[in-house]
């Protein structure tokens, strides 16, 4: 009818293209919201020395080294492969299992390291080890460029047959020094975090946020090379008087890790505390 206004039926294909497209305006926005917080959060831990933060919802190839296709010699019984290392929202483990009836070595592992070489900082991992004699949890810096009068080492280990004790001790030109601590825990009963903080003058280890131990000799001011950080899981047979004979019937285990960081120096609290679950500073 000539001069009648116009009329908009609000079908249900029209109702439900509007509410798709709040819902997708709603989701970009969110997004958006999350960049900035992870932008601000990661300058705020730049501003504290806090270099990383890596809670492996992804494995960052930029920052990791993941060993495969080889092994450490006669010492170790387990090789390195890349397939026993997985990483999910949860985080990451390292699987060791049973290798092939053709392999060198009766088992397989994991190991990771940093493309990076640190002089000095704090360094923390939050881990659940594995129960089993024969089994070695490490988490270390280390370096051997030219022979043994090179190496230099900073370890944070668990033996599979005492998971109640953290081992911890340091190496210079090959002449090492260590400490056993009593954890007053299972550590394969559950998630701890395990940190040394390397300075020029001073070794300390903290378990939980808590100083456990700390070496001053005049040898670990000599300690000056820069190192990489590693994280693997391993056995032996040769040094069963220190790790015990393992068990190939209770294959395979695995070390739950879900949380490595890195900073400048201890800064007082845990960095794996630090954000909630599945954030990860990249950068």
């Amino acid at each position: 009818m000539a001069g009648a206004s116009a009329t908009i039926v609000a079908t249900p294909a029209l109702v439900l293209g509007a509410f798709h497209s709040m819902i997708e305006a709603r989701q970009a926005r969110l997004e958006q919201a999350a960049s900035l917080q992870e932008r601000l959060r990661s300058s705020a831990a730049a501003l504290e020395g806090v270099h990383f933060i890596d809670r492996f919802a992804a494995l960052n190839t930029n920052r990791w080294y993941v060993s495969d296709g080889w092994n450490n010699g006669s010492w170790q019984e387990n090789d390195w492969q890349a397939k026993q290392i997985s990483v999910s929202h949860q985080g990451m483990a390292i699987t060791m299992d049973l290798n092939g009836p053709s392999a060198p070595k009766l088992f397989s592992s994991g190991e990771m390291r940093s493309h990076e070489d640190f002089q000095f900082g704090y360094f923390e991992v939050r881990m659940r080890v594995p129960r089993g004699e024969g089994l070695v949890t490490g988490f270390f810096t280390f370096t051997r460029p030219d022979g043994r009068s090179t190496w230099e080492e900073i370890d944070i280990e668990i033996l599979g047959r005492d998971t109640r004790r953290l081992e911890v001790a340091y190496h210079l030109h090959g002449r090492g020094k260590g400490h056993t601590i009593d954890l007053g825990f299972d550590a394969a009963d559950d998630y701890h975090t395990y940190a040394f903080e390397w300075t020029p003058d001073a070794l300390r280890w903290y378990v939980d946020n808590e100083l456990v131990h700390e070496e001053t000799d005049p040898a670990v001011r000599n300690m000056r090379r820069s190192q990489r950080l590693f994280i693997n899981l391993w056995n032996s047979a040769e040094l069963h008087q220190w790790v015990g004979f393992i068990n190939p019937a209770e294959a395979p285990w695995a070390l739950s890790v879900t949380c490595v960081a890195q900073s400048r120096e201890y800064l007082g609290r845990a960095l794996c505390d630090q954000q909630a679950p599945g954030a990860d500073l990249r950068r």
